[in-house]
Protein backbone atom coordinates (compact mmCIF):
# COMPACT_ATOMS: atom_id res chain seq x y z
CA UNK A 1 0.00 0.00 0.00
CA UNK A 2 1.57 2.99 -1.05
CA UNK A 3 2.05 6.15 1.27
CA UNK A 4 -0.65 8.79 0.07
CA UNK A 5 -3.90 8.38 -1.79
CA UNK A 6 -7.57 10.19 -3.19
CA UNK A 7 -9.98 7.74 -3.22
CA UNK A 8 -13.40 8.40 -3.63
CA UNK A 9 -16.60 5.48 -1.81
CA UNK A 10 -18.89 3.39 -4.34
CA UNK A 11 -21.72 0.83 -3.10
CA UNK A 12 -23.81 -1.79 -5.79
CA UNK A 13 -26.18 1.24 -6.68
CA UNK A 14 -23.89 3.94 -7.37
CA UNK A 15 -20.53 2.84 -9.36
CA UNK A 16 -19.24 4.50 -12.34
CA UNK A 17 -16.10 5.27 -14.12
CA UNK A 18 -14.13 7.61 -11.90
CA UNK A 19 -12.08 10.76 -13.33
CA UNK A 20 -9.54 12.40 -11.86
CA UNK A 21 -8.29 16.35 -12.72
CA UNK A 22 -6.02 18.29 -11.02
CA UNK A 23 -3.76 16.64 -8.77
CA UNK A 24 -6.12 13.58 -8.45
CA UNK A 25 -8.54 15.75 -6.46
CA UNK A 26 -12.26 14.30 -6.82
CA UNK A 27 -14.88 16.07 -8.43
CA UNK A 28 -17.71 16.69 -5.40
CA UNK A 29 -20.81 16.55 -7.43
CA UNK A 30 -22.27 15.65 -10.37
CA UNK A 31 -21.63 17.04 -13.84
CA UNK A 32 -22.14 21.36 -13.96
CA UNK A 33 -24.78 22.83 -16.71
CA UNK A 34 -22.94 22.54 -19.84
CA UNK A 35 -22.94 26.18 -20.69
CA UNK A 36 -19.88 27.48 -20.36
CA UNK A 37 -19.96 30.61 -17.95
CA UNK A 38 -17.18 33.28 -17.50
CA UNK A 39 -17.26 32.55 -13.29
CA UNK A 40 -15.26 29.20 -12.12
CA UNK A 41 -15.92 27.18 -8.93
CA UNK A 42 -13.87 23.98 -7.90
CA UNK A 43 -15.13 21.34 -7.82
CA UNK A 44 -17.79 21.81 -10.78
CA UNK A 45 -21.31 22.10 -8.89
CA UNK A 46 -24.46 20.75 -9.71
CA UNK A 47 -25.61 23.49 -10.97
CA UNK A 48 -24.79 27.12 -11.67
CA UNK A 49 -26.29 30.04 -13.47
CA UNK A 50 -25.00 33.67 -13.88
CA UNK A 51 -28.32 35.86 -15.18
CA UNK A 52 -27.24 38.08 -18.12
CA UNK A 53 -26.15 40.85 -18.28
CA UNK A 54 -23.09 39.80 -16.35
CA UNK A 55 -22.72 42.33 -13.31
CA UNK A 56 -20.01 42.10 -10.50
CA UNK A 57 -20.50 44.30 -7.29
CA UNK A 58 -18.01 44.89 -4.43
CA UNK A 59 -18.30 43.85 -0.83
CA UNK A 60 -19.21 46.61 1.76
CA UNK A 61 -16.75 47.37 4.03
CA UNK A 62 -18.63 46.17 6.41
CA UNK A 63 -19.50 43.15 5.10
CA UNK A 64 -20.66 40.14 7.25
CA UNK A 65 -22.07 36.50 7.53
CA UNK A 66 -25.11 36.24 9.22
CA UNK A 67 -25.10 32.62 10.93
CA UNK A 68 -27.58 31.09 13.48
CA UNK A 69 -26.82 32.53 16.88
CA UNK A 70 -29.52 30.30 18.98
CA UNK A 71 -28.94 27.62 18.95
CA UNK A 72 -25.36 27.92 18.10
CA UNK A 73 -22.81 25.39 16.09
CA UNK A 74 -19.11 25.44 17.33
CA UNK A 75 -18.16 24.13 13.97
CA UNK A 76 -19.93 26.46 12.09
CA UNK A 77 -19.15 29.18 14.01
CA UNK A 78 -15.33 28.57 13.58
CA UNK A 79 -16.00 28.22 10.04
CA UNK A 80 -17.47 31.19 9.37
CA UNK A 81 -14.92 33.38 11.30
CA UNK A 82 -12.49 31.42 8.99
CA UNK A 83 -13.59 32.73 5.93
CA UNK A 84 -14.15 35.84 7.05
CA UNK A 85 -10.55 36.09 7.47
CA UNK A 86 -10.02 34.78 4.50
CA UNK A 87 -11.81 37.00 2.14
CA UNK A 88 -11.10 39.80 3.90
CA UNK A 89 -7.02 39.21 3.69
CA UNK A 90 -6.89 36.99 0.37
CA UNK A 91 -6.30 38.70 -2.72
CA UNK A 92 -5.88 36.22 -5.45
CA UNK A 93 -6.48 37.04 -9.07
CA UNK A 94 -9.51 37.05 -10.40
CA UNK A 95 -11.10 33.85 -11.40
CA UNK A 96 -13.15 35.24 -14.37
CA UNK A 97 -12.35 35.64 -17.92
CA UNK A 98 -11.93 39.56 -17.65
CA UNK A 99 -10.54 39.62 -20.88
CA UNK A 100 -12.74 38.42 -22.78
CA UNK A 101 -16.21 39.26 -21.03
CA UNK A 102 -18.08 42.56 -20.18
CA UNK A 103 -19.04 43.24 -17.08
CA UNK A 104 -21.83 45.51 -15.56
CA UNK A 105 -21.24 47.31 -12.15
CA UNK A 106 -23.96 46.98 -9.85
CA UNK A 107 -23.86 50.32 -7.61
CA UNK A 108 -25.37 48.57 -4.54
CA UNK A 109 -22.33 46.87 -2.47
CA UNK A 110 -23.08 43.37 -1.05
CA UNK A 111 -23.49 44.12 2.83
CA UNK A 112 -23.77 40.42 3.88
CA UNK A 113 -24.21 36.71 3.31
CA UNK A 114 -27.01 35.07 5.56
CA UNK A 115 -26.77 31.71 6.22
CA UNK A 116 -29.53 28.93 7.65
CA UNK A 117 -29.29 25.57 8.05
CA UNK A 118 -31.74 23.12 8.86
CA UNK A 119 -30.38 20.17 10.84
CA UNK A 120 -27.53 22.45 13.11
CA UNK A 121 -26.79 18.83 15.35
CA UNK A 122 -26.75 16.50 12.28
CA UNK A 123 -22.85 14.93 13.08
CA UNK A 124 -20.40 14.80 10.69
CA UNK A 125 -20.31 11.03 9.38
CA UNK A 126 -20.27 8.90 5.96
CA UNK A 127 -23.67 9.47 4.59
CA UNK A 128 -24.88 13.48 5.85
CA UNK A 129 -26.15 15.71 3.71
CA UNK A 130 -23.85 18.10 2.48
CA UNK A 131 -25.82 20.42 -0.18
CA UNK A 132 -26.57 23.49 -0.34
CA UNK A 133 -27.55 26.14 -2.67
CA UNK A 134 -26.12 29.61 -2.86
CA UNK A 135 -28.18 32.79 -4.52
CA UNK A 136 -26.17 36.27 -4.59
CA UNK A 137 -29.03 38.25 -6.37
CA UNK A 138 -28.56 41.29 -8.39
CA UNK A 139 -28.66 45.14 -8.75
CA UNK A 140 -30.27 46.17 -5.73
CA UNK A 141 -30.31 43.70 -3.45
CA UNK A 142 -27.69 43.90 -0.48
CA UNK A 143 -27.19 40.26 1.24
CA UNK A 144 -26.54 37.19 -0.32
CA UNK A 145 -28.28 33.37 0.83
CA UNK A 146 -26.80 30.34 1.55
CA UNK A 147 -28.82 27.39 2.71
CA UNK A 148 -27.50 24.21 3.73
CA UNK A 149 -29.19 20.79 5.07
CA UNK A 150 -26.68 20.62 7.78
CA UNK A 151 -23.35 22.74 9.03
CA UNK A 152 -21.21 20.30 6.65
CA UNK A 153 -22.56 21.27 3.38
CA UNK A 154 -23.09 25.29 5.15
CA UNK A 155 -19.10 24.49 4.90
CA UNK A 156 -19.03 23.62 1.46
CA UNK A 157 -21.15 26.76 0.48
CA UNK A 158 -19.04 29.15 2.48
CA UNK A 159 -15.76 27.55 0.58
CA UNK A 160 -17.75 28.07 -2.87
CA UNK A 161 -18.78 31.68 -1.66
CA UNK A 162 -14.90 32.61 -0.68
CA UNK A 163 -13.94 31.45 -4.48
CA UNK A 164 -16.47 34.28 -6.24
CA UNK A 165 -14.63 36.69 -4.46
CA UNK A 166 -11.34 38.22 -5.78
CA UNK A 167 -9.31 41.06 -6.05
CA UNK A 168 -8.50 44.02 -3.32
CA UNK A 169 -11.61 45.61 -4.12
CA UNK A 170 -13.25 42.27 -3.08
CA UNK A 171 -15.37 41.76 -6.07
CA UNK A 172 -18.16 39.29 -6.29
CA UNK A 173 -20.51 38.29 -8.78
CA UNK A 174 -24.19 38.80 -8.79
CA UNK A 175 -27.17 36.87 -10.14
CA UNK A 176 -25.42 33.91 -9.69
CA UNK A 177 -27.31 30.98 -8.47
CA UNK A 178 -25.52 28.02 -7.00
CA UNK A 179 -26.86 24.61 -6.33
CA UNK A 180 -24.50 21.69 -5.85
CA UNK A 181 -24.31 18.10 -3.26
CA UNK A 182 -21.85 15.54 -3.72
CA UNK A 183 -21.71 12.69 -6.19
CA UNK A 184 -19.75 10.79 -3.45
CA UNK A 185 -20.04 10.54 0.17
CA UNK A 186 -16.88 10.06 0.80
CA UNK A 187 -14.17 11.77 -0.64
CA UNK A 188 -10.90 11.24 0.78
CA UNK A 189 -7.42 11.18 0.77
CA UNK A 190 -4.61 8.82 2.99
CA UNK A 191 -1.45 10.44 4.29
CA UNK A 192 1.01 7.21 5.75
CA UNK A 193 2.49 8.60 8.93
CA UNK A 194 4.98 5.64 9.61
CA UNK A 195 7.34 5.70 6.63
CA UNK A 196 8.06 9.47 6.80
CA UNK A 197 6.77 11.18 9.48
CA UNK A 198 4.54 14.65 9.23
CA UNK A 199 4.80 16.77 12.48
CA UNK A 200 0.98 17.82 13.28
CA UNK A 201 1.07 21.32 11.21
CA UNK A 202 1.90 19.47 8.52
CA UNK A 203 -0.84 17.53 8.83
CA UNK A 204 -3.57 20.21 9.51
CA UNK A 205 -2.37 21.97 6.83
CA UNK A 206 -2.96 18.94 4.56
CA UNK A 207 -6.84 18.74 6.31
CA UNK A 208 -7.36 22.93 5.21
CA UNK A 209 -6.41 21.90 1.68
CA UNK A 210 -8.74 19.35 1.58
CA UNK A 211 -11.38 21.69 2.74
CA UNK A 212 -10.90 24.07 0.26
CA UNK A 213 -11.21 20.94 -2.68
CA UNK A 214 -14.68 20.38 -0.75
CA UNK A 215 -12.91 16.62 0.24
CA UNK A 216 -14.03 14.78 3.54
CA UNK A 217 -12.18 12.03 4.95
CA UNK A 218 -8.67 12.16 6.08
CA UNK A 219 -7.47 8.82 5.92
CA UNK A 220 -4.23 8.80 8.98
CA UNK A 221 -2.48 5.78 8.29
CA UNK A 222 -0.75 5.90 11.43
CA UNK A 223 1.11 2.90 11.78
CA UNK A 224 3.02 0.47 9.57
CA UNK A 225 6.45 -1.80 9.66
CA UNK A 226 8.84 1.26 9.58
CA UNK A 227 7.74 2.98 12.64
CA UNK A 228 4.98 3.03 15.41
CA UNK A 229 4.57 6.57 15.95
CA UNK A 230 1.15 6.81 18.05
CA UNK A 231 1.36 6.98 21.52
CA UNK A 232 -1.01 4.86 23.35
CA UNK A 233 -2.05 5.19 27.36
CA UNK A 234 -2.44 1.17 27.35
CA UNK A 235 0.64 0.16 25.21
CA UNK A 236 2.97 2.85 25.83
CA UNK A 237 5.85 0.68 25.02
CA UNK A 238 4.96 0.55 21.17
CA UNK A 239 5.79 4.02 20.62
CA UNK A 240 8.65 4.05 22.57
CA UNK A 241 10.70 1.00 21.09
CA UNK A 242 8.61 1.77 17.66
CA UNK A 243 9.06 5.40 16.65
CA UNK A 244 11.66 6.73 14.80
CA UNK A 245 12.50 9.32 17.50
CA UNK A 246 11.63 11.24 20.49
CA UNK A 247 10.17 13.67 18.29
CA UNK A 248 8.38 11.80 15.56
CA UNK A 249 5.67 10.62 18.13
CA UNK A 250 1.73 11.59 18.06
CA UNK A 251 0.80 12.31 21.78
CA UNK A 252 -3.10 11.84 22.61
CA UNK A 253 -3.33 15.49 22.96
CA UNK A 254 -1.93 15.57 19.29
CA UNK A 255 -4.74 13.67 18.10
CA UNK A 256 -7.44 15.57 19.63
CA UNK A 257 -5.89 18.70 17.93
CA UNK A 258 -6.04 16.91 14.65
CA UNK A 259 -9.49 15.55 14.47
CA UNK A 260 -10.93 18.77 16.27
CA UNK A 261 -9.13 20.24 13.39
CA UNK A 262 -10.54 18.23 11.09
CA UNK A 263 -14.51 19.03 12.52
CA UNK A 264 -13.84 22.75 12.40
CA UNK A 265 -12.89 22.02 8.39
CA UNK A 266 -16.14 19.76 7.59
CA UNK A 267 -13.58 16.38 7.69
CA UNK A 268 -13.75 13.44 9.07
CA UNK A 269 -10.66 11.25 10.53
CA UNK A 270 -10.58 7.71 10.41
CA UNK A 271 -7.36 6.01 11.74
CA UNK A 272 -5.97 2.96 10.12
CA UNK A 273 -3.57 0.56 12.51
CA UNK A 274 -2.40 -1.96 9.54
CA UNK A 275 -2.88 -5.94 10.74
CA UNK A 276 -1.45 -8.75 11.23
CA UNK A 277 0.57 -7.66 7.84
CA UNK A 278 3.07 -4.32 8.41
CA UNK A 279 3.71 -4.20 11.87
CA UNK A 280 7.42 -5.13 12.29
CA UNK A 281 7.77 -1.59 14.36
CA UNK A 282 5.82 -3.67 16.97
CA UNK A 283 8.88 -5.74 17.70
CA UNK A 284 10.75 -3.29 19.31
CA UNK A 285 7.98 -3.59 22.51
CA UNK A 286 6.87 -7.31 22.13
CA UNK A 287 9.23 -9.26 19.95
CA UNK A 288 8.11 -12.36 20.76
CA UNK A 289 4.29 -12.00 18.83
CA UNK A 290 6.10 -10.76 15.49
CA UNK A 291 7.04 -13.27 13.09
CA UNK A 292 10.45 -12.06 10.65
CA UNK A 293 11.14 -8.97 11.54
CA UNK A 294 14.38 -7.02 10.83
CA UNK A 295 15.07 -9.46 8.09
CA UNK A 296 15.74 -8.02 4.45
CA UNK A 297 12.68 -8.71 2.77
CA UNK A 298 13.48 -10.45 0.04
CA UNK A 299 16.48 -12.90 0.75
CA UNK A 300 19.12 -12.97 -1.41
CA UNK A 301 18.62 -15.72 -4.27
CA UNK A 302 15.16 -16.65 -3.16
CA UNK A 303 12.61 -17.01 -5.94
CA UNK A 304 9.79 -13.82 -5.15
CA UNK A 305 7.42 -16.66 -4.15
CA UNK A 306 9.42 -16.67 -0.87
CA UNK A 307 9.55 -12.62 0.07
CA UNK A 308 9.31 -12.13 3.67
CA UNK A 309 7.37 -8.57 2.70
CA UNK A 310 5.82 -6.76 -0.46
CA UNK A 311 8.46 -3.75 0.09
CA UNK A 312 11.39 -3.27 2.64
CA UNK A 313 9.88 -3.23 6.01
CA UNK A 314 9.25 -6.88 7.18
CA UNK A 315 6.95 -7.92 10.28
CA UNK A 316 3.45 -9.70 10.85
CA UNK A 317 1.68 -10.28 13.95
CA UNK A 318 1.46 -14.19 14.76
CA UNK A 319 -2.03 -14.85 15.01
CA UNK A 320 -1.49 -18.12 16.76
CA UNK A 321 0.67 -16.51 19.75
CA UNK A 322 -1.51 -15.35 22.92
CA UNK A 323 -0.06 -11.95 23.99
CA UNK A 324 -0.94 -11.06 20.04
CA UNK A 325 -4.56 -10.40 21.22
CA UNK A 326 -3.97 -8.70 24.31
CA UNK A 327 -1.84 -6.50 22.96
CA UNK A 328 -4.12 -5.81 19.56
CA UNK A 329 -7.26 -5.54 22.14
CA UNK A 330 -5.68 -2.92 23.94
CA UNK A 331 -4.51 -0.89 20.84
CA UNK A 332 -7.80 -0.89 19.41
CA UNK A 333 -9.61 0.17 22.64
CA UNK A 334 -7.09 3.30 22.78
CA UNK A 335 -7.65 4.04 19.48
CA UNK A 336 -11.51 3.84 19.42
CA UNK A 337 -11.80 6.06 22.47
CA UNK A 338 -9.13 8.73 20.83
CA UNK A 339 -10.98 8.88 17.45
CA UNK A 340 -15.29 9.48 17.61
CA UNK A 341 -14.95 8.36 13.59
CA UNK A 342 -17.45 5.63 13.58
CA UNK A 343 -14.84 4.07 10.84
CA UNK A 344 -12.05 1.78 11.85
CA UNK A 345 -9.67 1.12 9.70
CA UNK A 346 -7.99 -2.59 10.47
CA UNK A 347 -5.85 -2.48 7.46
CA UNK A 348 -5.35 -6.50 6.62
CA UNK A 349 -3.45 -6.14 3.25
CA UNK A 350 -0.38 -7.63 1.81
CA UNK A 351 0.00 -10.42 4.25
CA UNK A 352 2.91 -12.99 3.02
CA UNK A 353 3.40 -16.57 3.51
CA UNK A 354 7.28 -16.29 3.40
CA UNK A 355 7.15 -14.22 6.72
CA UNK A 356 4.59 -16.54 8.67
CA UNK A 357 6.26 -19.61 7.17
CA UNK A 358 9.66 -18.73 8.81
CA UNK A 359 8.07 -19.15 12.09
CA UNK A 360 8.48 -22.12 14.35
CA UNK A 361 5.17 -22.34 15.52
CA UNK A 362 3.35 -21.12 12.53
CA UNK A 363 5.88 -24.20 10.72
CA UNK A 364 4.56 -26.48 13.45
CA UNK A 365 0.44 -25.75 12.38
CA UNK A 366 0.89 -26.12 8.88
CA UNK A 367 2.64 -29.21 9.00
CA UNK A 368 1.50 -31.15 11.89
CA UNK A 369 -1.79 -29.68 11.50
CA UNK A 370 -2.46 -30.00 8.24
CA UNK A 371 -3.58 -26.29 8.49
CA UNK A 372 -3.14 -23.44 6.34
CA UNK A 373 -2.37 -19.81 6.07
CA UNK A 374 -5.57 -18.50 5.60
CA UNK A 375 -7.11 -20.43 8.42
CA UNK A 376 -4.24 -18.22 10.49
CA UNK A 377 -5.94 -15.03 9.12
CA UNK A 378 -8.94 -16.23 9.74
CA UNK A 379 -8.28 -16.94 13.73
CA UNK A 380 -6.74 -13.35 13.67
CA UNK A 381 -9.95 -11.47 12.12
CA UNK A 382 -12.43 -13.78 13.66
CA UNK A 383 -11.02 -12.51 17.16
CA UNK A 384 -10.18 -8.79 16.23
CA UNK A 385 -13.11 -7.90 14.71
CA UNK A 386 -15.48 -8.16 17.14
CA UNK A 387 -13.31 -6.01 19.60
CA UNK A 388 -13.60 -3.53 16.64
CA UNK A 389 -17.53 -3.39 16.45
CA UNK A 390 -17.92 -4.28 20.18
CA UNK A 391 -17.30 -0.06 20.30
CA UNK A 392 -19.87 0.53 17.47
CA UNK A 393 -17.20 0.82 14.22
CA UNK A 394 -17.63 0.08 11.29
CA UNK A 395 -14.84 -2.18 10.18
CA UNK A 396 -12.83 -0.86 7.11
CA UNK A 397 -10.30 -3.84 5.42
CA UNK A 398 -7.79 -3.80 2.52
CA UNK A 399 -9.50 -5.70 -0.09
CA UNK A 400 -6.74 -8.31 0.19
CA UNK A 401 -8.35 -9.86 2.91
CA UNK A 402 -10.70 -11.70 0.70
CA UNK A 403 -9.32 -11.62 -2.95
CA UNK A 404 -5.58 -11.83 -2.48
CA UNK A 405 -4.63 -14.97 -4.28
CA UNK A 406 -2.66 -16.70 -1.54
CA UNK A 407 -4.04 -15.65 1.78
CA UNK A 408 -7.72 -14.55 2.35
CA UNK A 409 -10.81 -15.17 4.82
CA UNK A 410 -14.28 -16.64 3.82
CA UNK A 411 -16.15 -13.49 2.42
CA UNK A 412 -19.05 -14.76 5.03
CA UNK A 413 -17.19 -13.60 7.86
CA UNK A 414 -17.55 -9.93 7.08
CA UNK A 415 -21.44 -8.42 6.90
CA UNK A 416 -21.93 -5.95 4.29
CA UNK A 417 -23.86 -3.67 7.41
CA UNK A 418 -20.73 -3.47 9.27
CA UNK A 419 -17.75 -3.80 6.58
CA UNK A 420 -16.55 -1.25 4.03
CA UNK A 421 -13.80 -2.80 1.48
CA UNK A 422 -11.06 -0.83 0.25
CA UNK A 423 -9.40 -1.41 -3.26
CA UNK A 424 -5.97 -0.68 -4.76
CA UNK A 425 -5.54 -3.38 -7.05
CA UNK A 426 -6.71 -4.78 -10.21
CA UNK A 427 -8.40 -1.17 -11.31
CA UNK A 428 -12.28 -1.23 -11.78
CA UNK A 429 -12.44 -5.04 -11.83
CA UNK A 430 -12.11 -5.51 -7.58
CA UNK A 431 -14.24 -2.57 -6.64
CA UNK A 432 -16.99 -4.58 -9.37
CA UNK A 433 -16.55 -7.71 -7.73
CA UNK A 434 -17.34 -6.30 -4.09
CA UNK A 435 -20.10 -3.99 -5.11
CA UNK A 436 -21.65 -6.98 -6.70
CA UNK A 437 -21.66 -8.99 -3.58
CA UNK A 438 -23.12 -5.92 -1.92
CA UNK A 439 -20.16 -4.13 -0.42
CA UNK A 440 -19.88 -0.79 -0.09
CA UNK A 441 -16.45 0.08 -1.26
CA UNK A 442 -13.78 2.74 -1.12
CA UNK A 443 -12.19 2.93 -4.61
CA UNK A 444 -8.64 4.05 -4.56
CA UNK A 445 -6.88 2.10 -7.56
CA UNK A 446 -2.79 2.95 -7.24
CA UNK A 447 -2.92 2.89 -10.90
CA UNK A 448 -5.26 5.97 -10.98
CA UNK A 449 -4.89 7.49 -7.40
CA UNK A 450 -1.45 6.80 -5.92
CA UNK A 451 0.24 9.99 -6.03
CA UNK A 452 3.90 8.16 -5.80
CA UNK A 453 3.07 5.71 -8.70
CA UNK A 454 -0.53 6.95 -10.13
CA UNK A 455 -0.47 6.09 -13.77
CA UNK A 456 3.38 4.73 -12.98
CA UNK A 457 4.68 1.92 -11.24
CA UNK A 458 5.25 0.78 -7.74
CA UNK A 459 8.32 2.71 -7.97
CA UNK A 460 7.03 5.52 -9.72
CA UNK A 461 7.66 6.92 -13.16
CA UNK A 462 10.96 7.59 -13.65
CA UNK A 463 11.81 4.23 -12.86
CA UNK A 464 9.30 3.30 -16.18
CA UNK A 465 11.54 5.89 -18.00
CA UNK A 466 15.25 4.36 -17.04
CA UNK A 467 14.47 1.07 -17.81
CA UNK A 468 12.92 1.89 -21.08
CA UNK A 469 15.84 1.23 -23.44
CA UNK A 470 14.51 3.57 -26.57
CA UNK A 471 14.86 6.24 -24.25
CA UNK A 472 18.03 8.32 -25.36
CA UNK A 473 20.07 9.98 -22.08
CA UNK A 474 22.70 10.83 -23.99
CA UNK A 475 24.11 14.55 -23.59
CA UNK A 476 22.18 17.06 -25.61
Amino acid sequence: MAPMTSHPIATSHVFSTILTALLLLIHSSATATATALPVNVWPKPTSISWSSPYTIATLSPTFQFDSPSSPSNHYLSAAVARYHRLISSERHRPIYDTTTTNFSTSPTPLQSLSISVVDLAAPLIHGVDESYTLSIPNHSATAANLSAATVWGAMRGLETFSQLVWGGRRRVPVGVEIRDAPLFGHRGFLLDTSRNFYPVEDILRTIKAMSHNKMNVFHWHITDSHSFPLELPSEPGLAAKGAYGRGMRYSVADVGRVVQYGYEHGVRVVPEVDTPAHTGSWAGAYPDIITCADKFWWPAGSPWADRLAAEPGTGQLNPLHPKTYEVVGNVINDIASMFPEPFFHGGADEVTPGCWKADPSIQSFLSQQNGTLSQILETFINKTLPIITSHNKTAVYWEDVILAPDVKVNPAVFSPEHTVFQTWNNGPNNTKLLTAAGYRVIVSSWEFYYLDCGHGDFLGMISNILMNENVDFSPL
